[in-house]
């Protein structure tokens, strides 16, 4: 006796409330929570710098009846930075979105993906201005004995930067950045660290563990996944960050007098710009038959402000 089968009684359709994507959450990027953001009128300006060695030397004297203070005096110079700016694209096919399922929103999904392309260039960047480059903090100390070893002395060096950051700047540093590698490989399975915790817990290091370790208000790690291979080649992922680590004071508002070691300037006077300095508009292409195009651009400058205030630790795994 001849019965339906599966395929006469189902015919397969694209589900309307589920699809499969990979974007980032924001917790993913580490830049602007170590270089808090300052938005910024011009693409490039200057800003003060007060004389740090100025403001920590004591000229006060005694002072008999009838005389004068001692006069003191500070030096005043100016920085400066340069907002570059960034821009990525996505091209819609107005075909392609009128035959688009009900999951796939291919305009959303582009904007989403133009967002995301620029903090992955913004976290590279930063990355780079703040972890991998050396010269650019008060002290580099490169690691000897690299922390995945069970030998070595993580919170002996990372103590160290904290105690010559605090010297330097007169504030306890609260921030303690990390390659990617270097929290996984080292700390994170560290015996000095698994030591420290408390009996009952389980033995792995959790990042406000870390913090708390080492009186901490933030430790970052840099993790967020980059493919450096071409399109349509192999993938090729790694973290962001690097193998290296920096202990750093960081005004979370900084402004006015802000001893904080980075910012990153955004140059929020282009219109339409984002408190964070990203920005995304539709236009229609009209040589490609009204093609529309989706896309975003920011500004950034990522800029050590005061080098005393942070502490490079290079090389902390290998």
């Amino acid at each position: 006796m001849p019965e339906p089968t599966l395929a006469d009684v189902h015919v397969d359709a694209a589900l309307t409330d589920f699809s499969s994507a990979f974007f980032l959450d924001q917790d993913s990027f580490t830049w602007s929570r170590f270089a808090p953001i300052r938005g910024v009128g011009k693409q490039s300006d200057k800003f003060p710098v007060w004389d740090r060695a100025d403001f920590f030397r004591t000229e006060a004297k005694k002072r008999a009846p009838n005389t004068e203070a001692a006069v003191r005096g500070a030096k005043l110079s100016q920085a400066s930075y340069y907002c570059d700016v960034y821009a990525i694209a996505f091209d819609v096919s107005e075909q392609i979105r009128a035959n688009s399922d009900p999951a796939v929103d291919v305009e959303e999904s582009a904007a989403r993906l133009l967002a995301q392309d620029l903090n992955l260039r913004a976290e590279l960047d930063a990355a780079s201005a703040f972890l991998d480059t050396a010269s650019v903090w008060g002290t580099d100390q490169t690691i000897t004995t690299k922390w995945a070893d069970a030998a070595s002395t993580p919170i002996e060096n990372i103590t160290t930067g904290i105690k010559t950051v605090a010297k330097a700047i007169g504030r306890r540093p609260n921030t303690l950045l990390l390659g990617g590698d270097v929290w996984y490989d080292g700390l994170l399975n560290h015996p000095d660290i698994i030591a420290r915790l408390p009996d009952n817990a389980p033995r792995i290091a959790s990042i406000d563990f870390v913090a708390n370790l080492l009186g901490l208000s933030q430790v970052l790690v840099v993790a967020a996944p980059v493919n450096t291979a071409d399109e349509g080649a192999t993938a090729s992922v790694g973290f962001a960050g690097g193998k290296n680590a920096v202990i750093a004071y960081v005004d979370p508002a900084p402004g006015l007098a802000s001893p904080t070691a980075a910012v990153s300037f955004s140059w929020t006077g282009l219109v339409g710009a984002s408190p964070a300095g990203i920005r995304t508009k539709r236009m229609m292409i009209p040589h490609r038959d009204a093609l529309p195009r989706i896309e975003s651009d920011h500004a950034l400058d990522f800029k050590v402000v005061a080098s005393a205030a942070g502490y490079r630790m290079a090389a902390a795994v290998a």
